[in-house]
């Protein structure tokens, strides 16, 4: 084959595969007619490609101008677009681009949040960051990294500026700008009587200032008077006082009065968006009024009383308005009753979850809150259409581990959004609304109501089958009062009881048969008094099973309600392939709800929960055992709840139930409508409740809301990628930095006068500069004596030195090391002492001497600098005779001597009191306060004869503590430090010099206090918030300038346990592993429950724990080396499903894999559920980094486990609903 030449010039021609040719053809076939398809496309290299630059963005556009009567263009002008260039990765602007419809819905990790309401304005914010284009204000003068920089000074103003108003003012126009830049030509503005008004003020503080401050009144007295005269004076301008009033009320929440009837509700709103089938409340028609003026309502409520009403009518306003509305649970299985009930009624509404969405553009959204935050944080464009978010149990903001989810998500909602938040009755509705509204600076309206639409009544049932199965006693009535004879009744009954059991075994919890006497006793009672249906809350999953088995011989239903049970249970469980219609927890459940009795907990499948729901709602099921969480549930209330215990397991010991936990729980009883009032009886097995317990939990006052906000790394992540929202405002916008919002006003207000008046002061004379030094040297070494010294005299050796008569050397307030007598030594603490000691004073000769000005009070750190001083070293008292008893703490004893002193200590504490009355005030003292005064003035003469105590009287000396060895070396050295300048205290007129020093720096410290109150650093979380961002850069997830690098985006797509799960991928540790064996390992990190089934894993398996272990490690060993100890219980790993998850990856039959294990089918359901999540999240990793290979085995491992039951349908979402069959 010959060269050919042209080959250098174009490369030769590339001919397609033949198979790739074939397959395009048959799984996208073209017609070549309409499309004709090159069989080659030639390459054409140009060098001009490498320059190519991106069109800038339109930044203009043209729109017609019309006649606003006729409509009729009359011109085509050029207007300014808004934004323009914005994208979802470079703008937090509503008016940015839409982004592509495949992220609309959830957002991505990489797009910006939009701006939350309440926040200052980015253009504000970036005019406090972004210098001046001009070059002439705010210019940073030390660049990153260098000690020191330069000083920009600013350009000279000449007369320009005065000249320009000058001329302007000839011809009629006024300059502002260039009035404003010159301050004479500002004043030239006004009128000519405001201008000599003005220069007058000014020459009289130029001469103020310049006069000499009077003897004897340093520099902060004098400032104060000039400033009190400046103030007493009428101002000229207040500008800077012209503020909005709007921003600055302090009050953001507002009750509505809800026993005022609403008789013009109907003319307020003739056309309303939703008409329900029944008169609205009070307090519904009152938060309807609110919706309707786009306002923030927060409806506080009792469970039945109607919430759900104002949820309704939101979402039928966002309906009419075109809007759309996100409706927020605190759980998923809440989410999906949501969305089966507000479907019947608008018909628009979707749901998304983490493994499934229905109709994700409908108008309104059903989620659980942790997706709404994700949202939030990933810049969804559905928030740009969203006008309400209903929050629903938002007293969850208390929870300990997702409480902090729902502070998040009300600080990030923008400013358009309208917030509607149920709750239960909680005290401080004002204060949570007040909080609210403050981070969005608007009002929140509050209505709160205490009224039950069905009074519950509370028993007591002491009963245990035979006779005694009617002992139900009444403790609370229907108007809220303890009834004292029903408990004393309850009690003797109890007592009756136990009595008859002498000889069996009463305490310890009740054996299968005796649970069955017990509950078949009950269940005859409550139908000779049709109390049915019940809810019996079992706090014990254990228990709700066994209960039922109590009960297998009951049966409460009749032969058409069996068939109408048996028909819906079978045509549910058509949606399982048959192996699992057979598995032993169904049948159970079908044998129980046969018979009219149902259990509902966590460890029941989610199905077969599903189908208790339905039944119970449709009246079915006669008697539901329940833990907590069916408290959380829908509006599905009976007729009677029992409690079989008021004490509950809390993770860490057993406790009485809170007044918040039982009264959730006892408002499911009362079907309003149907029943007058609801019962609620509260079973006495092993004991009776105490009446104060009793009357705590039923009528006392539920917990408040508290803040649980805390910093999360994910959280971090996410906003150090945006500058605008800091890390630090997120914190400052928190619940728990409220108070710290309320006080910073106040804080900057102080501040600014503090300011003024430091920059008043003149600067301190040469002279006085030694004393500035003994002033930090005195205070660094007050301090670490203060905190050394109590510690010291704590210890038993101490304590035994301090004996009555000691002689002991004292400070306190005038009295500067001054000789005492202990008389008494009490130990009010662990670690505080109380010390009685009688002291030398001078002789007051009938009257009280008044202090100088050179000895005005300061405080007591003022008298412990004076003590150190070289004058008032020893103490010579004017007079003889002059005494005092004082009463001192452990930090105002300076040494502990050796000698001691004979004396009545009781009788002279008892004449000093006597002389204490203001009728024997001249009273002569005791002969022994006169004996032991003498032998302490003779021992002091020695003293100030030989010049210090530690030359005459031999001292104790504490033996060394290792537990403060590292303190005492530091006051070692601070003693150095302050005998160094101690020789400068001997000056002449040292109090009255060291009162200048001393106020000035004084002054100093309250500017840097006043500072770090307005400051982030003063925030709770504050230094909690370093140490993470420490630990994230030690990590590489961010670099010494906090941006964000690689490992930190890949972090941001997890929704929990981002380090763990990022250090696992970026580490290649799952790469290599088969798919079964990726999920069964990373379900430790979504597995909580405790087995005691040790797991069989293979060999591969356990290598790759022993990985997972040492990732763990490394990651806990970087948090202790930076200080952070608040990791999460469930972020730590537990291999116990590991087995479990490897068979069913394995596609082996659910059957097969719970013999494998003692948890409950429900959890394991719900673990492998959250790992899909979990796998999605890596496989969007493996996306982010570039990883093929990690990306198909991770849609593998998630197609593995999304089968059978773990991945039923739920029977709310279905779209064929199954309808129960007439009774």
């Amino acid at each position: 084959m010959s060269f050919d030449p042209t080959w250098l010039k174009e490369p030769p021609p590339i001919v397609e595969d033949t198979e790739d040719l074939l397959r395009a053809f048959i799984l996208e076939p073209k017609i070549p007619i309409h499309e004709p398809k090159p069989y080659f496309e030639p390459r054409h290299p140009s060098f001009d490609q490498l320059y190519d630059i991106p069109h800038a963005p339109i930044s203009t556009r043209i729109v017609p101008d019309r006649c606003p009567e006729t409509g009729k263009v009359l011109d085509f002008i050029e207007t300014q677009v808004q934004n323009a260039g914005s994208t979802a990765k470079n703008s937090m602007s509503l008016q940015r681009e839409p982004t592509e419809s495949i992220d609309s819905a959830r957002g991505s990790a990489s797009y910006f949040p939009f701006w939350p309401g309440g926040f200052d304005e980015p253009e504000s914010v970036l005019a406090g960051l972004v210098p001046s284009p001009l070059f002439e204000t705010d210019l940073k003068s030390c660049p990153p990294g260098f000690a020191t920089g330069v000083e920009f000074e600013a350009p000279p103003t000449g007369t320009d500026g005065a000249r320009a108003t000058e001329d302007s003012g000839k011809s009629g126009m006024v300059d502002l700008l260039s009035a404003i830049a010159s301050e004479e030509a500002f004043v030239e503005l006004l009128p000519e009587g405001l201008q000599t008004k003005l220069s007058t003020n000014d020459q009289s503080t130029q001469g103020t200032q310049q006069e000499p401050l009077p003897a004897g009144i340093d520099e902060e007295e004098g400032l104060l008077a000039v400033t009190g005269e400046q103030e007493a004076g009428e101002q000229v301008l207040k500008i800077s006082t012209v503020t909005n009033n709007a921003l600055q009320s302090a009050e953001w929440a507002e009750m509505l009065d809800i026993s005022k009837p609403v008789d013009d509700f109907y003319v307020k709103i003739p056309t309303m968006a939703h008409r329900f089938p029944f008169e609205l409340d009070i307090f519904q028609k009152q938060a309807i009024l609110k919706l309707e003026e786009h306002s923030h309502v927060f409806v506080a409520a009792h469970t039945s009383a109607g919430k759900t009403v104002v949820a309704e009518y939101a979402i039928a306003l966002s309906k009419k308005h075109m809007t759309k509305t996100i409706y927020t649970s605190p759980i998923k299985a809440l989410s999906n009753q949501k969305y089966r009930d507000f479907k019947t009624t608008f018909q628009d509404v979707g749901l998304i979850t983490g493994d499934i969405q229905i109709d994700p553009t409908a108008s309104c959204l059903i989620m659980t809150t942790e997706i709404l935050r994700s949202m939030l944080y990933c810049g969804s464009d559905i928030t740009r259409d969203l006008e309400y978010v209903i929050f629903d149990e938002v007293h969850y903001i208390t929870d300990s581990d997702r409480g902090h989810v729902w502070e998040e998500v009300l600080i990030l909602l923008p400013d358009h959004v309208c917030i509607v938040m149920l709750s239960a009755t909680v005290p401080n509705t004002i204060e949570f609304a007040n909080w609210v509204g403050k981070t969005k600076k608007k009002r929140v309206w509050v209505v709160s109501t205490a009224k039950r639409p069905v009074p519950l009544e509370h028993y007591l049932y002491t009963g245990f089958g035979g006779k005694s199965k009617d002992d139900s006693f009444l403790i609370v009535n229907a108007q809220s009062q303890f009834v004292q004879d029903g408990y004393r009744r309850a009690k003797e009954s109890y007592e009756a009881k136990q009595a008859k059991s002498t000889g069996r075994r009463t305490n310890g919890p009740y054996s299968q048969r005796q649970e069955q006497t017990l509950w078949v006793g009950l269940i005859d009672h409550l139908q000779k008094k049709e109390k049915l249906p019940v809810v019996a809350f079992t706090l014990s999953r254990n228990r709700c099973d066994n209960n039922a088995e109590a009960l297998m011989s009951c049966d409460l239903t009749t032969a058409r309600e069996k068939y109408a049970i048996t028909s819906f249970f079978q045509q549910c469980l058509q949606r399982l392939v048959p192996a699992d219609r057979v598995l032993p927890q169904v049948q159970q459940i079908q044998s129980c709800l046969e018979r009219g009795i149902g259990i509902h907990h966590s460890g029941i499948l989610p199905i077969l929960k599903e189908i208790v729901e339905m039944l119970f709602a449709r009246g079915l099921v006669k008697i539901l055992f329940a833990t907590e969480t069916f408290a959380m549930g829908v509006n599905m209330p009976a007729r009677t709840v029992i409690f079989d215990s008021t004490r509950k397991f809390d993770g860490q010991a057993f406790r009485p139930l809170q007044p918040s936990e039982y009264t959730q729980m006892a408002g499911r009883a009362g079907r309003r409508g149907l029943d007058k009032t609801g019962t609620v009886i509260i079973l006495c097995k092993q004991n009776l409740p105490l009446d104060g317990e009793l009357k705590t939990m039923i009528l006392g006052k539920p917990v408040r809301l508290e803040s649980q906000f805390r910093l999360t790394y994910a959280m971090m992540l996410y906003l150090l990628r945006v500058e605008l929202v800091s890390v630090e405002n997120m914190m400052l916008h928190s619940f728990r930095e409220f108070d710290k919002r309320l006080q910073m006003p106040q804080s900057k207000l102080e501040l600014n006068q503090v300011q003024e008046k430091m920059s008043a002061l003149s600067k301190l004379s040469d002279h006085l500069q030694p004393l500035c030094e003994f002033y930090e040297a005195a205070s660094e070494y007050l301090n670490l004596r203060n905190e050394l010294l109590p510690k010291q005299l704590c210890q038993p050796k101490a304590i035994n030195e301090l004996k009555v008569g000691r002689v002991v050397v004292v400070t306190d307030e005038h009295h500067y090391n001054k000789l005492g007598i202990l008389l008494s030594v009490s130990v009010q603490s662990h670690k505080e002492l109380k010390l009685v000691v009688l002291v030398l004073d001078h002789c007051a000769s009938g009257k009280t001497q008044p202090a100088s000005p050179e000895t005005l009070n300061r405080g007591p750190l003022w008298h412990q600098m004076l003590s150190l001083a070289l004058p008032y070293q020893t103490f010579l008292p004017e007079g003889v005779g002059g005494h005092a008893v004082l009463t001192l703490a452990p930090v105002n004893l300076i040494e502990l001597t050796k000698h001691t002193i004979k004396c009545d200590a009781n009788g002279i504490i008892r004449s000093w009191e006597y002389r204490l009355i203001p009728r024997f005030r001249d009273a002569p003292p005791s002969q022994s306060t006169i004996e032991a005064v003498a032998a302490l003035a003779e021992l002091n003469a020695t003293v100030v004869q030989a010049g210090s105590v530690a030359g005459t009287l031999e001292l104790v000396r504490f033996p060394r503590d290792l537990t403060n060895l590292e303190l005492t070396q530091q006051l070692q050295v601070a003693q150095g430090r302050l005998n160094r300048w101690l020789p400068y205290t001997g000056m002449a007129d040292f109090e009255h010099e060291f009162a200048v020093v001393y106020d000035r720096k004084q002054l100093e410290r309250k500017l840097d206090e006043l500072k770090y109150q307005a400051s982030y650093e003063s925030l709770s979380l504050y230094p909690d918030y370093c140490r993470k961002l420490q630990v994230l850069q030690e990590l590489k997830y961010i670099d010494d300038m906090q941006q964000v690098a690689m490992k930190g985006r890949v972090a941001c797509e997890m929704g929990q346990n981002e380090l763990m799960i990022t250090e696992l991928v970026m580490r290649n540790i799952l790469t290599d592993l088969q798919p079964a064996e990726i999920a069964a390992l990373l379900s430790s990190l979504v597995f909580q429950a405790k087995s005691d089934v040790t797991p069989k894993l293979t060999e591969t398996l356990q290598k790759a724990e022993a990985q997972f272990r040492e990732v763990e490690n490394d990651i806990r060993l970087v948090e202790r080396q930076y200080g952070v100890t608040d990791v999460c219980k469930k972020e730590e790993l537990n291999f116990g499903l590991t087995e479990v998850v490897y068979e069913w990856a394995r596609n082996k039959p659910f059957a097969e894999i719970m013999l494998l294990t003692d948890i409950k089918e429900g959890i394991i359901v719900r673990c492998i559920q959250q790992l899909n999540e979990t796998l999605c999240n890596v496989k969007d990793a493996a996306r982010i980094i570039g990883d093929p290979v990690l990306h198909s085995k991770m849609e593998e491992a998630s197609n593995a486990i999304k089968r059978d039951i773990v991945f039923a349908a739920s029977l709310y979402t279905s779209s064929t609903p199954i309808v129960i069959g007439e009774v």
